[in-house]
């Protein structure tokens, strides 16, 4: 797959299943704030906040959000994982 400059991949990994996505950005609240994540990030491992939302832009300009009871966030090479605590 041809690296677009304005796009990185995101996987969402549940216990029972996982998706990947396409996006511009994801937006994450860690314990200690929000922060905005796009594409060339430096690499970076953070905590999500207990009962948060993400947020995040699909390549096709549809944002999309979801609630998440808390889990851990990772982002490196142009992929960022969103692991779901169960």
């Amino acid at each position: 797959m041809a690296h677009d400059m304005s796009s990185f991949t995101l996987e969402i990994v549940a216990s029972t299943q996982s998706e990947i996505h396409s996006i511009e950005w994801v937006e994450i609240e860690s314990p200690t704030g929000s922060f905005l994540v796009g594409p060339d990030h430096m690499p970076l491992v953070s905590l999500i906040k207990k009962r948060s939302t993400v947020t995040y832009r699909k390549t096709n300009s549809e944002e999309r959000s979801f609630q998440i009871s808390g889990g851990i966030f990772k982002v490196a090479d142009n992929k960022a994982i969103i692991i779901l605590e169960q």
